[in-house]
């Protein structure tokens, strides 16, 4: 009997604890890479994959993450979206065979990895000396091998600058 209800207590204190989880707020920026070009790669296996590598362009970013639960395993889940636009232009079109974007699933799910768009456009303006105006409208290529169908992404946004914090010497937040 005793066990009994030692074995009740374990579960009635796991179950309120389970309650009591915390949720990290998911984040969703768009951003701008100065300096930086955009590669496509292929690993060993032959699967695609974007790197950001410095350069004389812009990069743009678009970075989606969903909420996070601290209770549960595997619910993470992110999205990529790279592209790349030549410094010196103040408007861009991008569609079809001139549309060169990568796009990555991160989750605990068949569909994660790398993605190329194969349809659709993107483009933009920019509007001040530090901020463009993007609208993206584009559809990845089905992937059997994933089992993934083609994935749409729809957005208009303003995309910013990305300033990296420089880290001097004697910060106690640097790691050397």
């Amino acid at each position: 009997m005793r066990n009994l209800i030692l074995l009740f207590f374990v579960v009635f204190c796991a179950l309120a604890n389970a309650q009591q989880g915390k949720v990290i707020k998911g984040v969703k920026f768009y951003r701008i890479i100065s300096n930086s070009k955009l590669e496509f790669k292929k690993d060993a296996q032959n699967n695609f994959y974007a790197e950001i590598v410095k350069g004389n362009d812009f990069v743009f970013e678009y970075l989606k993450s969903d909420d996070k639960h601290t209770d549960r395993t595997d619910d993470e889940h992110f999205e990529r979206i790279l592209f790349a636009v030549n410094k010196n232009k103040k408007k861009f079109y991008y569609s079809d065979t001139t549309l060169k974007a990568a796009f990555l699933i991160g989750c605990f799910c068949r569909e994660r990895g790398w993605y190329t768009f194969s349809d659709g456009f993107i483009k933009g303006e920019k509007i001040n000396t530090t901020t463009w105006k993007v609208e993206f409208d584009a559809m990845t290529k089905p992937d059997p091998s994933r089992l993934a169908n083609a994935i749409t992404r729809k957005f208009i946004a303003n995309f910013t600058p990305h300033i990296q914090k420089v880290l001097k010497k004697n910060d106690p937040n640097s790691h050397h």
